[in-house]
């Protein structure tokens, strides 16, 4: 061979493992990279659902009526209590008068109340609470004062924010 063919040759094989370093090495990165991006990972996370207590009711938007009994018979008034809804899943209504106490539980935001009538001549003052509740737990109760009145056939109702 001559000088020449040999340094052809060389030229050859220079070329040959040039090409063959540069496949290895994009091979190895192609390799790499496929190996970078099909890494897997997992991450573990534990959330706890928090519970929180309802706001309460703004005593200022109960409103109330009544609708009384027969006049023979067993006297009662239905008092009707109306509110603002709240962040809650239900409410404890109570009216408490002389000792006697009258609940109510009630999704809604109303609830009636079956309470002593007056007699012909009086008033009767009742403290009334609507607690609110959610996920077990209670809100501020609004402190509501009603006032049942009754003179002769005349009965009224009024309703204000407790003291």
């Amino acid at each position: 061979m001559s000088a020449r063919g040999n340094l052809l040759r060389t030229r050859q094989l220079r070329t040959a493992a040039i090409v063959y370093a540069v496949i290895v090495v994009l091979g190895l990165g192609a390799t790499g990279a496929h190996a970078l991006w099909s890494l897997n990972g997992s991450v573990a996370s534990n959330a706890t659902a928090g519970a929180w207590a309802p706001r309460g009711v703004d005593a200022a938007t109960v409103t109330c009526s009544r609708k009384d009994g027969p006049l023979l018979g067993d006297s009662y008034s239905d008092l009707t209590l109306n509110w603002g809804a709240v962040d809650a899943t239900g409410y404890t209504v109570q009216a408490v008068r002389n000792s006697v106490t009258t609940t109510k539980t009630t999704s809604n935001t109303t609830a009636t109340l079956r309470l002593d009538g007056a007699a012909l001549l009086g008033t009767y003052v009742y403290a009334v609470t609507i607690t609110p509740t959610a996920s077990g737990l209670s809100g501020p109760p609004a402190r509501v004062t009603a006032e049942l009145s009754k003179v002769l056939l005349v009965t009224s109702v009024k309703c204000t924010p407790a003291a």
